[in-house]
């Protein structure tokens, strides 16, 4: 069990047209406050280092949780040190990075953590959507926290959201995003719906029968599977060992056996939770809504399993069943399996997954076989400059 922490809920300091997280604010009482307390950030810290192996690992996301202040954070530290009793603690946060500053570099150096920045390729790609609350572009203040964040010898990933623009530009966003420094990348495929019931649910939650109409900003399937594509074919070309691509690694991990590491592609759900400001547990943070809340902080963890979640993740189509990629797809995320009145209950981006598995299968099983020679992977380079691509 993983327990994403969002100890800002869905306040942020920016205002992105496809942050489907704001919507949150509809299922809050409007007198509760946006930021965890301390008593509940204490019974968290608590209870999940209590649930948790030797290795406890907290992921801090938001909104923006650099919102909730250093102090917050600080006492993060200061709990997590009570209540560790031997077991190694490790910290990651999902930041915009717009406050992030010297003394946020020398706490999160000092402490370790990983942070993972959000960006959405060069300039002109990532201020369409990333936006400030008066409509201005984020991109210079987001640049200006890599840099301070390299100043400070501080590891980074980037976080890309794929929308209806940007995906028209894979290898200038995959160029730029190695130019920052980081050798981790992770992409993200966006969909989002603009069809809800009358208590402001998605349809796509609770009535599958009802078209859901999708939002203009959403990642086409197949030009999302050509961008993936695209990628792929440059990073097998030149950059195994040198970029982590979070898709092709956990891809890869799945080729030898040993498991996806994306939640999307594992065949089961469930155990990916998370927890909101006012302690709130839910199933998934894409399932923050009444009927997947699991329990309360205050009445501790337990052995708590997203079982609505998992059950979504088993119903699969009949088409899912007799595809050839099942193996590697598992039908995608449940929240992607939604009716849009011609694609209905496998995922939306069946269609993209396709272009990049067939692409990327045949080279991913060389470098399986590579590996179970113990032979270098990057191997697959110098095969790929000499044959070239077959399809």
């Amino acid at each position: 069990m993983h327990i994403t922490a969002k100890p800002t809920s869905f306040s942020c300091n920016l205002k992105c047209d496809y942050c489907f997280y704001l919507e949150k604010e509809t299922f809050f009482e409007p007198q509760q406050s946006n930021h965890m307390d301390i008593q509940k950030l204490e019974l968290f810290i608590r209870h999940y280092i209590q649930s948790s192996p030797n290795d406890v690992y907290f992921t801090w996301q938001g909104g923006e949780p650099t919102l909730a202040g250093l102090p917050f954070f600080e006492k993060v530290i200061e709990l997590q040190k009570q209540y560790a009793h031997g077991k190694t603690i490790h910290n990651a946060i999902q930041t915009n990075g717009i406050l992030i500053n010297k003394k946020w570099c020398e706490f999160l150096k000092d402490h370790q953590f990983l942070v993972g920045i959000s960006i959405d390729g060069p300039e002109h790609l990532h201020d369409i959507y990333r936006v400030t609350k008066s409509g201005k572009g984020s991109f210079a203040k987001v640049l200006r926290a890599i840099e301070l964040l390299k100043q400070h010898d501080i590891a980074f990933n980037t976080l890309t959201v794929i929308n209806n623009i940007n995906v028209h530009y894979p290898l200038e966003t995959y160029s730029f995003l190695k130019t920052l420094g980081t050798k981790h990348i992770q992409f993200i495929e966006l969909l989002e719906t603009d069809t809800f019931t009358e208590a402001a649910i998605p349809v796509w939650l609770v009535d599958q029968k009802r078209p859901s109409n999708v939002c203009e900003f959403s990642t086409p399937p197949k030009e999302f599977g050509n961008f993936m594509a695209s990628i792929f074919r440059e990073w097998v070309s030149h950059d195994v060992g040198k970029i982590y691509i979070r898709q092709f690694e956990s891809f890869f991990n799945c080729f030898i056996g040993a498991g996806h590491t994306s939640c999307i592609f594992q065949p089961t759900c469930g155990d990916n939770l998370v927890i909101e400001a006012n302690g709130d547990i839910y199933e998934c943070d894409h399932y923050v809504y009444p009927t997947y809340k699991l329990e309360n902080i205050k009445n501790g963890i337990k052995q708590l399993h997203g079982q609505q979640v998992a059950k979504a993740k088993e119903l699969l189509p009949d088409d899912c069943k007799q595809c050839d990629y099942l193996s590697i797809c598992n039908g995608g995320c449940p929240k992607h399996r939604i009716n849009t009145g011609i694609n209905n209950k496998k995922s939306y981006f069946c269609q993209g997954y396709k272009i990049l598995f067939k692409e990327m299968v045949p080279y991913m099983n060389a470098m399986s076989t590579l590996f179970e020679y113990d032979q270098p992977i990057t191997n697959i380079m110098p095969l790929v400059k000499k044959i070239g691509f077959q399809n």
